[in-house]
């Protein structure tokens, strides 16, 4: 239930708040107060499009705040928003020339959320908004929500998913000529790479060994001219110089001891020497440079890389890429018996789903049936009684039909039909011209469906236009008789409307120094009959007295009824 509505710097509204009762409240003022005003900042504030042409002038932004009582039937869709469990939601939002910001219990929302939370708390009916009910498929939910049909939707809605499943395991082998082709990718992808045979850190090695073979002379030739300088072939090499040092060292050491120790770690040196030189002599001896290996190296470092660029960046990509085609042309190979089994489950889950469907179909065609009949009867009521209501179906498909002809719901079309003069053919809803008669169909609709709905408050925007007299009577008990159940806020002009309110606000206009500004006010019995009677167009005594007399004959109505 809406509880309170607050509006700064709308249109002509520099700041109001609106507080809320449940019942029937009632908004009415002089033509141009800004009435639409009040529905426009709902709407707002429920997420429609951000108009900034309602920015009061002047102002650099304008706000409204909704605060709504909420009970726990609304609390799993509130979890799955972000929110805390709450019976209280108050959604906030501003618009700005730069920014537009909503905020629910202090959380930031995105337009969407907004839009999903709001869906389940207010619906809005304006003289010229009918959309909902233009829209044919908006048709079959109401068809449902009358029949209490949840229960079969459910059932429909998880074998479609079912079906849906298993079509699509099917669709994923493809047809046979489709598998042929993908087997002969598979084959030749796995034997390219069973061919090179890639083996995880092979390549490091490979580029290591690759880059010996490519410098094999400069290796050999340092390694030869360091032997040369050790061993000397030619003049005194370093092991010989070391030698001779020794032999000198020796002949003196017994003349003093540092020399003798000075001796001794020379000789270590001179075998460390002698010991490197005996390696690079055996190094250079048995080095082959083998052009064959380095042919069969170059190829391999090639092989390698080209299989990473067709297969994966690395040799552990490329080794999953093998698993992975391996695995999917074991699965194809089998695909036979796999696609057979997989028929025989969607002829299973088709033929399930056709049963539910079909169930469904009848069950709305019995609903269908009462509905029509208590829609008749209410737009009799509602001065229309010559007119026919129909709700037409499209042709039920053939089971081997149904493929893309079912969804969740099942395979009904549906659209609502309507003749409002006796001999005129039934023509649908959206064809209708005259907004009064749309409202009255609107009205006896919300009648029948009210009960069955959520959504706690509903708001009609003078929805009455073109509708007077006897018929204007019957629109304000049928509103009331929506607003025993639900929070109903009705925009009027309608004085026998008026008069049924259990709250009734007027919105006038008013000039302060150069500003037009639009005010609300709760209004005071006395207050409410000469509102009244300004709404009949009478004056005076006569005009109160006859205010009086429709405030109390609708008081009686309520009296009835309770």
């Amino acid at each position: 239930m809406l509880q309170s509505l607050s509006i700064r710097n709308v249109a002509l509204i520099e700041e109001c708040t609106l507080t809320l009762e449940r019942g029937l409240n009632i908004l009415s003022g002089e033509t141009g107060a800004g009435k639409s005003i009040i529905i426009d900042a709902l709407s707002f504030v429920l997420g429609s499009r951000a108009d900034k042409s309602l920015i009061r002038y002047g102002a650099t932004s304008a706000t409204v705040e909704a605060v709504f009582a909420v009970d726990s039937d609304l609390y799993p869709l509130l979890e799955e928003l972000g929110l805390d469990a709450d019976d209280t939601v108050v959604v906030r939002r501003t618009m700005s020339e730069t920014r537009n910001e909503v905020k629910v219990n202090g959380a930031a929302f995105s337009l969407g959320m907004l839009r999903r939370l709001t869906a389940s708390l207010v619906d809005i009916h304006g003289q010229h908004e009918h959309q909902s009910l233009l829209k044919t498929d908006t048709h079959l939910d109401i068809l449902d929500k009358y029949g209490a049909l949840q229960p079969m939707l459910d059932e429909v809605a998880a074998l479609w998913a079912d079906y849906r499943e298993v079509c699509r395991a099917l669709s994923q082998f493809g047809d046979e000529a489709e598998r042929a082709r993908r087997l002969d990718t598979l084959a030749f992808q796995i034997e390219d790479i069973t061919k090179v045979d890639p083996q995880p850190d092979e390549e490091e090695e490979l580029l290591k060994t690759r880059e010996k073979m490519r410098n094999a002379q400069k290796i050999v030739g340092g390694a030869a001219e360091s032997l040369s300088l050790l061993d000397g072939d030619e003049g005194v090499g370093a092991l010989q110089s070391l030698s001779i040092a020794l032999a000198r060292l020796h002949s003196v050491a017994h003349y003093d001891k540092p020399l003798e120790e000075w001796a001794e770690r020379l000789d270590s040196v001179r075998i460390e020497v002698d010991d490197v030189a005996s390696g690079l002599r055996d190094y250079v001896e048995s080095f082959d440079f083998d052009p064959g290996l380095a042919d069969k190296v170059e190829r391999r470092v090639d092989d390698i890389k080209r299989l990473k660029r067709k297969y994966g960046a690395t040799v552990e990509d490329i080794l999953a890429t093998l698993d992975s085609c391996r695995r999917e042309y074991d699965a194809l190979q089998n695909a036979e018996a796999d696609i057979e089994k997989l028929t025989r489950r969607k002829e299973e889950c088709q033929r399930k789903l056709y049963n539910a469907a079909a169930k469904l179909s009848r069950a709305r065609q019995a609903a269908a049936k009462r509905f029509e009949q208590d829609i008749t009867a209410q737009l009799a009521d509602l001065a229309m009684k010559g007119t026919r209501f129909a709700v037409s179906f499209a042709p039920v498909p053939d089971i081997d039909e149904m493929d893309g002809k079912i969804g969740a719901d099942g395979f009904d079309q549906v659209e609502f039909l309507i003749s409002p003069n006796v001999g005129e053919p039934l023509k649908p809803l959206a064809k209708i011209a005259s907004g009064g008669e749309m409202s009255r169909f609107m009205l006896a609709l919300k009648n029948i469906i009210a009960r069955l709905d959520r959504i706690e408050t509903l708001v009609f925007d003078e929805i009455d236009t073109g509708i007077s007299g006897v018929v204007a009577h019957t629109v304000a008990q049928k509103l009331y008789n929506i607003s025993r159940t639900k929070q109903v806020i009705a925009v009027t002009h309608l004085p026998q409307l008026a008069s049924f309110a259990d709250h009734h606000y007027l919105i006038s206009k008013s000039t302060v120094g150069d500003k037009t500004r639009t005010d609300l006010l709760l209004l005071s019995h006395e207050a409410r009959v000469a509102e009244v009677a300004r709404l009949a167009g009478s004056t005076g005594e006569a005009g109160k007295a006859h205010a009086v007399s429709l405030i109390g004959e609708a008081d009686r109505y309520k009296h009835t009824l309770s």
